[in-house]
């Protein structure tokens, strides 16, 4: 019986190389905060098919440079934004160049507009935040009348209780219809 242990892997068989010539941002050429090594890393990247799966390890097979200084460069190339890499459940790692580089990544692009904007994401993060027992009965406790502070604990109780029987998250929206129903006096 063969193991995997066995088996002869072939990277990118189907992959066919395409041009001659590898395409250098003259952007990142004239950039003096990217090392040449980085700059090198780059250069060999671009020049396999969209489609190629790098591995850390093969690339050092094109370089005299040690694995922990193509690393080194594969980890510079990430933090300028040329490249993103991904561990896939198998435990390898996966490199992916940037097709627009200049771009921001979707990740990139809420990032920066929560922190250009962050009251306009309050609305929609804090309206269905989770709710704890003491919170709850923290906000049941801001309605009610000063000579029912007892009454808090036990509507709170209701509330998680009435939460927890219809299978409904714990969240402000549903606090707040529950605190409702008490001003209007149903409970």
């Amino acid at each position: 019986m063969k193991s995997l242990l066995d088996t002869e892997w072939h990277y990118n068989s189907g992959v066919e190389e395409h041009d001659n010539y590898a395409k250098i941002p003259s952007e990142m050429i004239h950039r003096a905060d990217i090392s040449c090594k980085a700059k090198a890393v780059f250069a060999y990247m671009t020049s396999k098919p969209a489609n190629y799966q790098f591995a850390s390890k093969r690339i050092c097979n094109h370089f005299k440079e040690g694995y922990r200084a193509i690393l080194a460069a594969i980890t510079e190339l990430e933090e300028c934004g040329y490249l993103t890499k991904e561990r896939k459940c198998d435990g390898r790692m996966l490199y992916c160049l940037r097709e627009n580089w200049w771009s921001l990544t979707e990740q990139e692009g809420k990032e920066c507009l929560f922190e250009a904007f962050p009251e306009s994401f309050k609305r929609v993060i804090v309206k269905h935040e989770r709710v704890t027992f003491k919170k709850a009965q923290e906000a049941i406790l801001a309605v009610l009348q000063p000579h029912e502070t007892g009454r808090s604990y036990d509507l709170a109780s209701s509330y998680a209780e009435s939460c927890n029987s219809a299978e409904l998250s714990m969240n402000e929206k549903t606090l707040a219809a529950w605190i409702k129903h008490v001003n209007n006096g149903a409970i």
